[in-house]
């Protein structure tokens, strides 16, 4: 049986499962024993007074005196801003602690990333980091989740090119789209992803949402150069398709290397 989402949540910010089971019971029912607590929440007995102990020593409950014992949970919003100060201070601590190192480690001109959530976090984070130039090609459920960073990047000024052939949500920026239902694309096409950033940083994945999904992060140039080419392909198919002209959009992204080109091909007959 699935875990209640509050557990969940706090497991993953470190809470032992039975602290976390105890806090979601007393949110429930409290104040409590430590009887009802651990019939309700499946902590033996034995266990119960100790893992309760240990939430009021984190503060997110509280010990009511009396025979027996009782405890209350503290307010849910309470214990989000008890969470957060302490996670600003140790992430202060970490910084003032990594300043301090003379050497830095050497970042890898490609590494890997792997599950679907890490996928999205570096996406994010490509997309945030974006200065002069973002073009993406994506999938509506991918593109909706980066959505918010994307605007502020085009606040920021930077030039924004979007691709996808199924329908996406409104975006500032220069949106190209077939339009197509994404469930009807995934009769026969996998969810990917491509993101460059200021012509350096680029993101290839896969997105299938699940913990298998793969991606690769480069800092190469010339892999973000063909991974723009592969979606100026697109936009270009496209354009033929639909009969507009995108030739300022594909100067901007391809930079003067179209001119020069045309300059070099015979002219058409």
């Amino acid at each position: 049986m699935a875990e209640p989402e509050v557990v969940t949540a706090l497991t993953a910010l470190g809470f032992s499962l039975n602290a976390s089971r105890a806090y979601h019971a007393l949110l429930r029912e409290s104040p409590a024993t430590g009887y009802e607590v651990g019939a309700r929440a499946k902590i033996p007995r034995s266990a119960v007074y100790g893992v309760l102990r240990g939430l009021v020593a984190e503060g997110l409950a509280r010990s009511v005196a009396g025979t027996p014992e009782r405890f209350a949970a503290v307010p849910a919003d309470h214990v989000l801003a008890l969470l957060r100060k302490r996670f600003d201070q140790t992430a202060s601590k970490f910084e003032e602690s990594v300043s301090r190192i003379d050497v830095a480690p050497i970042a890898p001109d490609a590494y890997s990333v792997r599950g679907y959530a890490r996928i999205l976090e570096e996406a994010e984070r490509l997309v945030a980091g974006a200065e002069s130039r973002l073009i993406i090609s994506g999938w509506p459920r991918e593109v909706a989740k980066l959505a918010a960073e994307v605007r502020k990047a085009y606040k920021r000024g930077a030039f924004l090119v979007m691709f996808s052939h199924s329908a996406l949500p409104k975006l500032p920026g220069n949106v190209f789209s077939y339009g197509l239902r994404e469930t009807d694309l995934e009769a026969f096409w996998k969810h990917r992803l491509i993101i460059v950033a200021d012509d350096k940083r680029t993101l290839i994945a896969s997105t299938e949402n699940t913990d298998h999904d793969h991606g690769v992060l480069s800092e190469t140039v010339p892999v973000a150069e063909v991974a723009t080419s592969q979606i100026a392909l697109d936009i270009t198919l496209l354009s033929q398709r639909t009969h507009h002209d995108v030739r300022k959009v594909m100067e901007k992204m391809l930079g003067d290397r179209v001119g020069r080109l045309d300059t070099l091909m015979p002219p058409e007959p």
